[in-house]
């Protein structure tokens, strides 16, 4: 039962950074972990969680915790070793337009450009909103595409972290 506990004995995010990154190797795990250095959230714990993003949360360009630490993040990921495939990943926020209520954040990924990867999250982050009957000023995003080059792997991710 958790209804003696408050929501500053739990970890609540305040704070939310929104990147993508890609990497490729001749090692499927370490293609993963070169897209996650450059999207900057190699150096964290990353446990991923479902697309709520909590009440008054605010964007910062980089993330202020120290390396190591738990990370929850809502991300979009994929991975081929297909010679000049294309693939992308995208995620996207709904930002509401009162600090007091969620927003919604959506991934997705596929064979596609990153442009259509963008396009397809922010219109699955809109019909969210709308279903959860929530106003909201604006969407951000982030996306990432790239052709899988020979003999190797590529892994790209779109991620929003939140501490």
């Amino acid at each position: 039962m958790l209804s003696h506990i408050t929501p500053s004995q739990l970890a609540y995010p305040t704070h939310f950074h929104i990147s993508s990154g890609a990497g490729h190797s001749k090692h499927a795990l370490v293609a993963f972990d070169n897209a996650l250095i450059q999207a900057k959230i190699s150096n964290y714990n990353l446990l991923r969680v479902s697309s709520i993003l909590p009440i008054n949360c605010k964007r910062e360009d980089t993330i202020s915790i120290p390396f190591g630490s738990l990370l929850p993040t809502a991300y979009a990921t994929i991975s081929s070793c297909e010679p000049n495939a294309q693939i992308a990943a995208a995620v996207a926020v709904g930002i509401p337009v009162h600090d007091t209520d969620i927003g919604v954040i959506m991934e997705y990924s596929a064979p596609c450009t990153a442009q259509e990867a963008e396009e397809t999250v922010r219109s699955m982050v809109e019909e969210a909103m709308i279903n959860h009957n929530i106003p909201f000023k604006t969407i951000l995003s982030s996306s990432i595409d790239g052709t899988v080059p020979e003999g190797e792997h590529l892994s790209l991710i779109s991620a929003i972290a939140m501490w």
